[in-house]
């Protein structure tokens, strides 16, 4: 597999409780080797630290203060893991023209063999805050087909769910196909899916042209679909929550 990957594919929301409301929209993701993003800069359209039209920054991620490829590792060690010895790969959207907003990022922590053995999911929400989720052998759950973790939910996200719920995570190898889903359970049910799937070519200027010629906006658009759909469920009568604290390194108040 190539280092760098562009992923074109589709999100998808369900929402089953209180109310129905399901959307898909269009979406581009990278898969990039982090420990050879310098590799980005022989690109003319894309760069790591450099100006380009569409970039990737230290700043977005984790603690924001340190180089990526020694960020992810730091964080697994602050959580009592040995990083494994082999590639590790960001899945995420990246900036265009500066702007960017990644409501989940994977990282892919594998062994030597290439098998993913540690995950990090990072979920921002709109009001500029994030939190990793460390997806490790102590919350896998086993007898699923894919990868397979559970977690409480520590940041609050949409203003139409509370903090009383838990993350089920269904993960695919990021591969030349990429399959991601997440499930919301609470009180016994799912009331909430989003799916992730996409397609992977080499990254390369090319493909990155034919991505932009049908998707122009990249971020930008799917900003404004998160409100548009916010808008739609406020319409719809769905109950909305209060904003609780945050704390950087612990979350969301529950």
């Amino acid at each position: 597999m190539t280092p760098h990957v562009l992923y074109a594919g589709m999100v998808m929301h369900a929402r089953r409780a209180p109310a129905e409301h399901v959307f898909r929209y269009r979406v581009a993701y990278f898969g990039l080797d982090v420990d050879r993003l310098d590799e980005l800069n022989r690109l003319q359209l894309v760069g790591y630290g450099r100006r380009r039209p569409v970039t990737i920054r230290d700043a977005d991620y984790l603690d924001g203060d340190r180089p990526l490829a020694d960020a992810i590792r730091a964080y697994v060690r602050s959580r009592g893991h040995e990083p494994p010895d082999g590639p590790i790969r960001l899945v995420t959207s990246l900036r265009l023209a500066g702007y960017v907003f990644n409501p989940v990022s994977f990282w892919y922590l594998a062994g030597r063999d290439g098998q993913t053995q540690l995950v990090v999911a990072e979920v921002n929400n709109t009001f500029g805050e994030r939190r990793p989720y460390l997806l490790e052998p102590d919350n896998a759950v086993a007898g699923t087909r894919l990868r397979s973790h559970v977690h409480a939910k520590e940041l609050h996200v949409s203003p139409f769910f509370g903090m009383d719920q838990t993350y089920r995570f269904f993960l695919s190898e990021p591969g030349e196909r990429l399959y991601a889903r997440i499930d919301v359970e609470q009180d016994g049910g799912r009331p909430f899916i989003a799916t992730l799937t996409g397609r992977g070519e080499p990254l390369s200027d090319l493909a990155l042209l034919r991505m932009l010629a049908r998707n122009p906006l990249l971020s930008g658009r799917v900003t404004g679909l998160i409100h548009w759909q916010a808008i739609r469920l406020w319409l719809k009568g769905v109950p909305v929550f209060r904003k609780p604290p945050f704390s950087p390194g612990q979350g969301s108040s529950r």
